[in-house]
């Protein structure tokens, strides 16, 4: 009975891994700062790999200090106005703007969206990719929020 308990949860793991980012994924990382000496602190989801239409794409989820961004590996589409976020099922989330081909930005969302993020236990990333290429719809890549609450604690003392 102990060993089937066992491989439960093992099997419970290695699909959650499969599918999403786990609690594990949401680290700060401090990177050197673009506008002066330093560094600049970050919070960073895990890496997802999804299909853009055309080939597998890396995506994944940054949060800074009054900045949330999804930023993908292949170029974003935003000419359709339908790239979000959507925490538990609640109203997508549009971008505001996309900050130079791959990374779509919300900042002036930042606060609701950092409350839905603490409060929620997942999020879907909804992308739409190659704005030169013949339209493939949304992808999404849906992203675990279990960790996001301590990560973000851990965010405002990194200096």
């Amino acid at each position: 009975m102990l060993h089937a308990a066992i491989l439960v949860l093992l099997l419970a793991f290695a699909l959650a891994g499969a599918d999403g980012a786990s609690a594990a994924d949401w680290a700060v990382k401090s990177l050197p700062r673009t506008d002066g000496p330093g560094v600049r602190c970050v919070l960073e989801s895990g890496r997802l790999s999804i299909p853009d239409g055309y080939q597998k794409t890396t995506v994944y989820i940054t949060v800074a200090p009054k900045s949330v961004a999804i930023t993908s590996v292949s170029p974003l589409d935003g000419g359709f106005s339908d790239i979000g976020l959507e925490v538990d099922g609640e109203e997508l989330v549009k971008l505001d703007k996309l900050g130079g081909d791959k990374t779509a930005l919300f900042d002036s969302k930042y606060d609701r969206l950092v409350a839905r993020f603490k409060a929620g236990t997942s999020v879907r990333a909804q992308l739409r990719f190659w704005p030169t290429w013949p339209a493939t719809g949304t992808h999404s890549a849906e992203f675990t929020l279990i960790g996001f609450t301590k990560a973000f604690g851990e965010l405002a003392a990194c200096r």
